[in-house]
Formats: C-alpha cells, structure tokens, sequence
C-alpha cells in the first residue's frame, strides 16, 4: 500500500530514471559489430557518432529514424520494419542503477508516484523491468496505451486523474515534452538538464543530475 502524504510526483522514463543513451550507446555497438560488412571501408567511431546524432536522444520518430538510417546505410540488410524489430532490443542494454532504485524506495513512502512516458507500451515496460523499477510506480502512463503523447495536455490531465495531490511535480529531461505543457497546466516542474540548456522560461528547478531530486523535494513540499 503507497503511502502518499505529501504530493504527487510525475515521472518521464527516458534519460530521467532510465538511461536510455547509455542503452543505446551499448545496443549501437552491439549492432555495428553484427552488421559490419554494411559499413566496410567507414570509420566505426564515426559510424557510431553518426547513428547516435540521427538518433536525437530517441526523441525522432522511429520510422523516420530506421527510414534514415537504410538511405544512409543502404547495405544494412534489413527492412524499415525489420530494422525497428531489432531495435525493440534496446531495453535489453539497460542497466539498473541502485542510486535511483534507492531514491525511489524512500520517495515512495512519502509521495505518490506515478510515470508519464510517450513511447510504446513494450519498449517502456520492459525498461522499466530492466532497471528494476517497476514496483515503485502506482501508476504507469504510456502514450501508446492512453492514446495521447507529450506535450498534448490530454495525456497529463489522464495522469492528474489520479492524482491524490493538489501538489503535482513533474520531472523530466525534455524541456519541449516535460516541462513546457506541465508549466502550462501549473504543476511544479523539475528539469533534470545535465546538458544545461538555457531556456527563457524557466522551470522551477533546474539539476544537472536525478540524484539531486530529493534535496529539491525537501526545500519544495
């Protein structure tokens, strides 16, 4: 049973509690090295680069990502559909993180915890299994599953739903995807920014790591 006296704390999965780059980096080398006669004569640190720029930190479209990815690569042997299918193994390169699992398990105790995730409903669970996080989680919203994807308000109105909260933070490393629409709805937004992007509207906190969330969390609620 969650007990939940303080608020409600909304998370992205993505390079907030998941570190999704650090997954694909070990998926990509995984799958350069099973496909190297399709970038005979490239430089495979380049190749690398290369993919991961294409990538956007897995914010691009993924049709558009494996479309891409063939024009460019045109000796891949695989079809936009075949190329997505092995790229459904990236969960499988996540690392869980005892830091955050740690975090998590005390945070549950004093706040409800939710996920709001675009992506699909597979690929986001079987992260989260991954990384051990699963059970923290009352409740776990995927665009996929709900039918509507950040920034579009619907899919944090879902979320608020069920809320116990009139206290609402939401945390997340996509300024455009997180913040934004959550600083809109006028719910309290922590941007986990390690990249320190600069933005003329600010969130009301800004951490260079996740680990940082529960000193902010102290001094907010």
């Amino acid at each position: 049973m969650f007990n939940t006296r303080k608020a409600s704390l909304l998370f992205d999965i993505d390079n907030t509690l998941v570190n999704r780059d650090a997954a694909f980096h070990a998926y990509l080398r995984n799958f350069i090295s099973r496909n190297q006669t399709a970038f005979s004569g490239e430089d495979m640190s380049v190749v690398h680069e290369e993919i991961m720029a294409r990538d956007c930190h897995g914010r691009k479209d993924r049709e558009l990502f494996c479309h891409e990815l063939l024009q460019r690569y045109p000796d891949l042997p695989y079809t936009a559909e075949s190329l997505w299918q092995d790229h459904s193994s990236l969960p499988e390169f996540v690392k869980p993180d005892q830091v955050i699992n740690q975090m998590l398990q005390r945070l549950s105790a004093d706040y409800q915890l939710m996920i709001i995730s675009n992506g699909s409903a597979n690929m986001q669970r079987r992260k989260l299994q991954r990384a051990g996080l699963t059970n923290y989680f009352e409740h776990i919203f995927i665009s996929a599953e709900v039918g509507y994807a950040k920034p579009d308000h619907r899919l944090f109105s879902h979320a608020l739903s069920h809320s116990q909260h009139d206290s609402v933070v939401m945390i997340g490393d996509d300024y455009i995807n997180d913040i934004q629409p959550a600083m809109a709805m006028k719910l309290t937004t922590v941007f986990i920014n390690p990249a320190n992007e600069n933005f003329t509207i600010r969130p009301d906190h800004d951490l260079s790591s996740i680990n940082d969330l529960e000193e902010v969390l102290a001094c907010m609620i």
